[in-house]
């Protein structure tokens, strides 16, 4: 049995059309966005002179009752997408505190950025009170891949930072300046009294 010309064209264009469609549909996985991530959770330490890697120094001290953080934000957010990071700060014996930030920031920042926030300690003393920072990006997972340790390279979906915070105890010589001020201060009050 002969086949016909126009059926065996036709048959050609189906195999073209299907062909496309394969390729537009290959091109539109390749094509998708990278979910967000974020990496380098860091704590600002002696009026924010001093960074503190939170990863690479767990249990570390924070000093201060307002505590300054950053974190970095990477990937891509398809057109229209967007997503929510998700703080969360603990301290042994207080409520949680919770802050949230959309990405697009402001509407209109996209990836990458870093982010800067702060958190006010509610229990801070002088002896160091353990506390948690949990960092979440709620439409992207995983969002964190584990830079180093025996994870290294595991990817999850938030992740954890533990530390301790403590007020600042005065040093030395504020103390000793300080009394040598009230002694003097002292001295000077007897000898108008006499």
């Amino acid at each position: 049995m002969r086949v016909s010309t126009t059926n065996r064209t036709r048959f050609h264009q189906v195999i073209f059309v299907v062909a496309v469609l394969l390729l537009l549909g290959a091109m539109e996985r390749t094509a998708s966005a990278d979910p967000l991530f974020f990496s380098n959770v860091t704590a600002f330490q002696n009026n924010d002179t001093t960074q503190v890697d939170l990863f690479s120094n767990p249990g570390t001290t924070l000093f201060g009752t307002t505590l300054t953080f950053s974190v970095d934000i990477g990937g891509t957010l398809g057109t229209g997408m967007v997503d929510t990071l998700m703080i969360t700060y603990n301290e042994l014996g207080s409520a949680p505190i919770v802050q949230s930030f959309p990405i697009p920031l402001f509407g209109t920042v996209q990836p990458p950025f870093t982010l800067i926030f702060s958190v006010v300690s509610p229990g801070a003393n002088q002896f160091a009170i353990p506390a948690t920072l949990t960092v979440d990006l709620l439409n992207s997972n995983p969002d964190f891949v584990i830079p180093s340790g025996p994870n290294q390279g595991r990817s999850v979906n938030s992740y954890s930072y533990s530390f301790k915070v403590a007020e600042p105890v005065p040093e030395p010589a504020t103390l000793l300046a300080l009394a040598s001020g009230l002694a003097a201060l002292t001295v000077r009050v007897r000898r108008r009294t006499r």
